[in-house]
């Protein structure tokens, strides 16, 4: 319905602007054809020089829709030239030729005083008139064109919103439901670690609600959330386990998408904690030495028992897919995976 009413809007304007076009057209012809020949003025127009007017114009517009409607959709639109050449001197001719004969009868069957002056003056006529229409038609088409592309970023700049909202809206639950697994499995050992990490949960709650709303978040408050949450897994995890957080650079002021990191940290505790590994590790490094990129990188000893996902599982699926939305050939994501080890290396360009 809303793309009929469009149509039916812009067939509308292009019906007003042609008849605006033509009637512009017959007044200016009618001044010049007056200014041009002495022996005329307005007090001279009777009906059949203004028949003869009419027809003239008529005899136009025939050879400008001949070119706007054929000849160039047709052959100039597919770069046909040379045909379209032809084809246009052909048109020009058709008017001279049909003018030539109306105006014979008009004029009581009078041959032209000078006819090689009335040829050149109707060739310009017409081809004045070919070239404004057709400048006229490409600049309509272009702004048409512009139209169409901005419409089309709008509907696509909507769709990536409305998929940025659902991916974000699938992390939250995606990372209560893990650590209420962590605080469950502490409270079944009754563990004097549960309140604690109830505690450092409910800040995590707070940080993900209601700070985490924006586009973009300081990377220092991303930091301290990223912290909390370590802090949080290393509650539950065996003493066996050594975890390095490490930050280079003080580019603090950095904004990145909130819990891009989230998911990579979350992989890392899920996978490289586990008991039956030999030394288990994570290394976890934040390079913010530079003014528009961050380096970060996650490394942890891999379980030789995992079943490994083709696409890394949810999280990682989840965060590839936000990562391809929000930064397109502004980041790089290397994954490499050994028997002892799982590294993630990820750059974000900020500018």
């Amino acid at each position: 319905m809303a793309l009929t009413k469009l149509i039916q809007k812009n067939r509308k304007h292009y019906i007003i602007q042609q008849g605006l076009f033509w009637l512009i057209s017959i007044i200016l012809f009618t001044v010049v054809l007056i200014y041009t020949r002495g022996d005329f003025n307005f007090y001279n127009i009777d009906l059949r020089l203004a028949m003869n007017i009419l027809i003239t114009v008529g005899f136009l517009a025939i050879s400008v829709y001949i070119n706007l409607l054929w000849l160039i959709p047709v052959f100039f639109n597919k770069r046909k030239f040379l045909i379209f050449f032809v084809l246009e001197i052909a048109n020009i001719f058709l008017f001279i030729l049909l003018n030539y004969y109306v105006t014979f009868f008009f004029e009581g069957g009078k041959q032209p005083v000078n006819f090689r002056t009335e040829f050149i003056a109707e060739f310009i006529l017409v081809l004045l008139f070919l070239i404004v229409s057709t400048l006229l038609k490409f600049m309509r088409d272009s702004i048409a064109l512009q139209d169409v592309e901005l419409r089309m970023k709008e509907v696509e700049k909507q769709k990536i919103e409305a998929e940025l909202r659902a991916l974000k809206a699938q992390v939250n639950p995606h990372f209560f439901f893990n650590t209420l697994n962590s605080l469950y499995a502490l409270s079944l050992d009754k563990s004097d670690k549960a309140p604690e990490l109830i505690l450092k949960l409910s800040d995590l709650m707070r940080y993900v609600i209601y700070e985490s709303k924006d586009d973009v978040v300081p990377l220092g408050k991303q930091l301290e959330f990223l912290q909390s949450y370590v802090y949080l897994e290393r509650l539950r995890s065996n003493d066996s386990l050594d975890v390095q957080f490490e930050i280079t650079g003080d580019q603090l002021q950095l904004k990145i998408a909130p819990l891009i990191y989230l998911a990579f940290i979350e992989n890392a505790f899920k996978h490289g904690a586990k008991e039956k590994n030999d030394n288990p590790y994570i290394s976890i490094v934040f390079n913010l030495e530079y003014a528009d990129r961050v380096l970060f990188t996650i490394e942890n000893r891999a379980d030789p028992f995992r079943k490994k996902h083709p696409d890394g599982g949810f999280g990682l699926s989840n965060v590839k897919k936000r990562l391809e939305l929000l930064y397109p050939g502004k980041h790089t994501l290397d994954i490499s995976e050994s028997v002892t080890s799982y590294r993630v290396e990820l750059t974000i360009y900020t500018t």
